[in-house]
């Protein structure tokens, strides 16, 4: 029987990954909703750090183990769909994709056809896994930011929390591309309480990372009309606010969650990552060997790189 490589996620502190070989499916044994994608390139995210450690309860206990891994590009090899025939290039994310069904830390993973996205004409599946599911997250905000009508004015200040993480570098990117020129990234997770219930207003719209205090303090300095995207908390999960900056400037709130999109919407972001949001520059994040996968994971706030499977 043919078998394939993966990296199980265990939940076992002393010994959390573990490398497993697995029975590869036959296209006569899969689900009529499923194909099989032989991997090519993944990518280590911050949420899949976190599926280490059960605590984090971002795999729920009885699922471990588990193979590891959020995001995935690579080429159907087995499929009962005309639709999706063998030999397409396709990108997988989000869902419940490496944590409750078994991801891309693989050489195969076996995947509904609704989680799929064509890989899109000037995007490499290397490329796409450069930008994974932090840059789906980055242009579903910036596409609902540029509903804000100050921003037609390139100059109209924008600003970008958490500008370390892959979703603020690929923003900044993208704004770069379309040349908004006065976008102010901080990096800063720390930040004071709001003094007041409005201040300043200092930004046209912002896409905040951090959640928590940073949220705090941006809404009350958001302009009237302007919006504010959520799209993490790397700070804290608790927000206060007051209802003034609503009321009294009619501001908006937006959260994005890119785990849920539909699959027309993924298509869509995708297609524009690869043409009119496309970052520039394009994320230089470092590419390492499957190998090289379970030191990367187990190493704490570094770099998340791109993992050449095949």
């Amino acid at each position: 029987m043919a078998t394939y490589q993966a990296l199980q996620f265990t939940g076992d502190s002393a010994k959390p990954l573990i490398w497993v070989n697995k029975a590869l499916p036959a296209a006569r044994t899969l689900p009529p909703d499923q194909v099989l994608v032989a991997v090519q390139y993944s990518r280590i995210n911050h949420k899949d750090r976190l599926a280490l450690n059960p605590k984090n309860r971002i795999i729920a206990g009885n699922d471990y183990p588990l193979v590891g891994g959020i995001d995935l590009a690579g080429v159907i090899t087995a499929s009962n769909q005309p639709v999706w025939p063998v030999g397409t290039a396709v990108i997988a994310t989000g869902f419940d994709l490496g944590t409750a069904r078994d991801g891309g830390f693989a050489e195969y993973a076996q995947v509904p056809i609704q989680y799929l996205t064509q890989l899109p004409t000037g995007l490499s599946a290397q490329e796409a896994m450069a930008l994974g599911t932090a840059g789906l997250t980055a242009a579903a905000a910036l596409t609902e930011l540029f509903r804000v009508t100050a921003l037609t004015d390139k100059t109209a200040p924008i600003l970008i929390t958490g500008g370390h993480s892959a979703v603020g570098q690929i923003a900044a990117g993208i704004l770069q591309r379309r040349r908004y020129a006065n976008v102010t990234i901080s990096s800063a997770h720390d930040w004071p309480a709001p003094a007041q219930a409005l201040a300043h207003a200092k930004y046209a719209a912002a896409l905040d990372t951090v959640g928590g205090d940073a949220l705090s303090v941006i809404l009350p300095q958001i302009a009237p009309g302007g919006t504010v995207v959520a799209v993490g908390n790397l700070g804290q999960a608790q927000l206060t606010t007051s209802i003034y900056p609503f009321i009294l400037r009619g501001i908006r709130l937006q959260g994005i969650d890119s785990v849920h999109l539909l699959p027309a919407d993924r298509a869509e972001l995708w297609q524009l990552l690869a043409t009119n949001l496309r970052p520039t520059p394009f994320p230089d994040f470092p590419t390492i060997s499957f190998d090289q996968l379970p030191a990367a994971l187990l190493a704490a706030n570094q770099p998340s790189p791109v993992i050449a499977v095949a």
